[in-house]
């Protein structure tokens, strides 16, 4: 593993968040308290452009939210206390809207035990008790409208309806300053923020200021593209406001002449819900993905302009249901608008470069001749008891070869347009399509600079891809991995890999490796690959919860392996298992491919424990079905020709 000069890298690596940050920020002429409004002060802003600050994962995914660009590009660290608290946000959010009583209970826990909240926090728990409230009127009053019952119902509705509005409003409040109905396109808002404005108008729908929702509404749906926000972040809250469109115009009797001045046809709805679809479908992503196909399956078929439009989405919506089913979550949820597998607990990742080095606690804690922190201390914080400083972290893990701060692009590039190139370029691959991948590394060759580590590691990865999926030349490809992987990561040597800090190209690229060894018959070697990152990524899950970005792909290498030495059922189960995990985040490109090896693996059990066939049968044939499905639902033609071949062997 070769280093750059110190003082280059970190100028142009430790800061490059904060440059893009401001670069960003400059090239939408948004000013410091544009952008830090309602969730950080003017002054820490700007000392997180200038690579000086530490900040929470919440507030730095908020911030790139909030001029549209996706966090993804972004690999974080946190704290264990954030990373405790997401938990415990995410608990909500599978309760809501299900388990009402249950949902009361973990925000007065939430409440109790962190007293200090974020402005971001307290809007989120603020929209959980918003999302009941309404859910529990519209059901309670809905009902009695449709019964009959006398005014006076209806004017008690009317109280809590105002209870509402008041709640929709403090909820909005938390971020964004006083005002704002009048001038939402000049505000710097994120998917989540935009989703509190959704409510609000929902809140403003159900008072009967039905011009003043709609009104809103409009400003949402528009508010992206006015921004000209990238497409990962408009999936984000899209389908959140086609679903309530749709929703509303129904709730309002339809699509009435009060709607044509505003543009909102039936038809224009259609083709709102199904451009929220095609987003979705695009980046791989399930958030809101119900209910949408819900929405949209409830409108004339004849609204989409292709008579196969509406049969697909109904498909589209029995997979997901059946999904959902399966594996027991919650179809009907909601989101927090972050999600965490990009990011890893700081105190997980300094036990492990210790342990990787095989340094005591006593030596570990010394930058030079200096003591950082104690012993004590450090062994607190690699448990997640103790929060870590920004620039204490700097210290202690700079005497591994690791250099960054609280968020470090996947690159070292402080621009967007190479982050989103560099993604482009993946999925061209993954595709095969590899005139359109050359053509792009080509670009990509142009906008980088080759000095750098990460640079180096994805152009190699690049070209050994090409070597691997387009030539088939395994052994040479092997070798190039080898030396893309090692752009990052030292040499092994008596060191047990296992304990090194897999960030996530390295984790593609060990993965790779881990594959051709099993092509090419080395068992032995792919095994010992593919349980070293497993193990490595694991460390992670113990503090998140969640397994970290490359998990899935990790886990169809060693599916693939298992199936070699015949461990069909425990290749079945880990896909399984995975699967579950998967959709707990929001994106699940690799989802289709799971379920093709469950249907491979159960199919081959059969053929072995033929006493078990009947029940294993019932498996593959879903399990391929599914795979089928969501082959169609993210446009992988590729592999559907694939399943199409093998449908007689599966479904006959």
């Amino acid at each position: 593993m070769e280093h750059i000069s110190e003082p280059k890298f970190i100028l142009e690596y430790n800061r490059a968040y904060g440059q893009m940050i401001r670069k960003e920020r400059m090239k939408r002429k948004l000013s410091l308290e544009d952008l830090s409004s309602g969730i950080l002060s003017r002054t820490a802003l700007e000392k997180v452009e200038k690579g000086k600050a530490q900040w929470t994962k919440l507030t730095g995914d908020t911030l790139l939210l909030r001029m549209g660009i996706s966090p993804e590009y972004f690999e974080s660290l946190s704290s264990g206390e954030s990373l405790e608290r997401w938990r415990m946000r995410e608990d909500i959010c599978l309760l809501v809207p299900g388990k009402a009583e249950l949902v009361v209970e973990k925000l007065e826990e939430y409440r109790k035990i962190y007293s200090k909240r974020e402005p971001l926090e307290e809007q989120f728990l603020l929209k959980a008790e918003l999302v009941l409230m309404l859910l529990q009127v519209m059901a309670k009053y809905g009902e009695a409208g449709e019964q009959g019952r006398s005014v006076r119902a209806w004017e008690y509705a009317g109280t809590e309806m105002a209870a509402i509005l008041e709640k929709a409003e403090q909820m909005v409040g938390c971020t964004v300053r006083k005002g704002w109905e009048r001038h939402l396109a000049k505000l710097c808002l994120s998917p989540g923020e935009l989703e509190a404005v959704l409510l609000f108008g929902a809140a403003l729908f159900l008072n009967g200021r039905w011009e003043e929702a709609w009104e809103l509404w409009q400003a949402v749906w528009e508010y992206p593209q006015t921004h000209g926000w990238k497409e990962r972040a408009m999936a984000l809250i899209l389908p959140q406001a086609a679903i309530l469109g749709i929703r509303q115009a129904y709730a309002s009797g339809g699509f009435s002449d009060s709607l044509a001045y505003m543009g909102i046809s039936e038809g224009d709805m259609a083709a709102r819900g199904q451009r929220a679809l095609e987003l979705l479908r695009r980046h791989g992503c399930h958030c809101y993905a119900l209910p949408l196909l819900d929405a949209l399956c409830g409108l004339d078929a004849a609204l989409f302009g292709r008579p196969e439009y509406p049969k697909q989405i109904g498909k589209f919506r029995e997979m997901f249901r059946e999904i959902y089913g399966w594996f027991g979550y919650p179809g009907y949820r909601i989101w927090q608008g972050i999600s965490i597998d990009n990011t890893r607990d700081a105190g997980t990742v300094l036990k492990m470069l210790r342990t990787f080095y095989g340094k005591s606690r006593e030596r570990a804690v010394y930058d030079g001749g200096e003591q950082i922190v104690t012993p004590r201390h450090l062994e607190k914080i690699e448990k997640g008891m103790h929060k870590l400083s920004y620039e204490n972290y700097s210290r202690l893990a700079k005497q591994y070869g690791k250099y960054g701060g609280w968020h470090t692009p996947l690159l070292e590039t402080d621009s967007v347009d190479v982050l989103a190139l560099r993604q482009r370029i993946s999925t061209l691959l993954e595709y095969s399509d590899w005139e359109g991948a050359e053509r792009e590394i080509h670009k990509f060759r142009e906008m980088v600079d080759e000095e750098y580590p990460k640079v180096r590691q994805e152009l190699r990865f690049f070209e050994a891809a090409m070597k691997w999926k387009k030539e088939g030349a395994l052994r040479e490809s092997l070798e190039m991995m080898m030396e893309a992987l090692h752009c990052t990561v030292p040499e092994f040597e008596d060191r047990d890999m296992k304990w090194w800090v897999f960030q996530r190209e390295e984790i593609m690229i060990a993965s790779d490796i881990a594959e051709l060894y099993c092509k090419l018959g080395d068992l032995k070697e792919t095994k010992k690959w593919i349980e070293a990152v497993l193990f490595s990524m694991e460390q992670n899950r113990v503090r998140t919860g969640i397994h970290i970005c490359g998990y899935d792909i990790v886990v169809l290498g060693y599916s693939d392996y298992l199936g070699d030495i015949h461990d069909f059922d425990c290749a079945t189960e880990l896909s399984e298992a995975t699967v579950s995990k998967l959709l707990q985040i929001n994106r699940i490109n690799c989802i289709r491919h799971l379920f093709y090896h469950i249907a491979w693996n159960a199919y081959e059990a059969a053929s072995e424990k033929p006493e078990r066939r009947e029940s294993l049968r019932l498996k593959w044939r879903k399990a391929f079905q599914i795979s089928e499905s969501m082959a169609d639902f993210m446009y992988d033609s590729r592999m559907r020709a694939l399943l199409e071949e093998r449908e007689s062997k599966y479904l006959s």
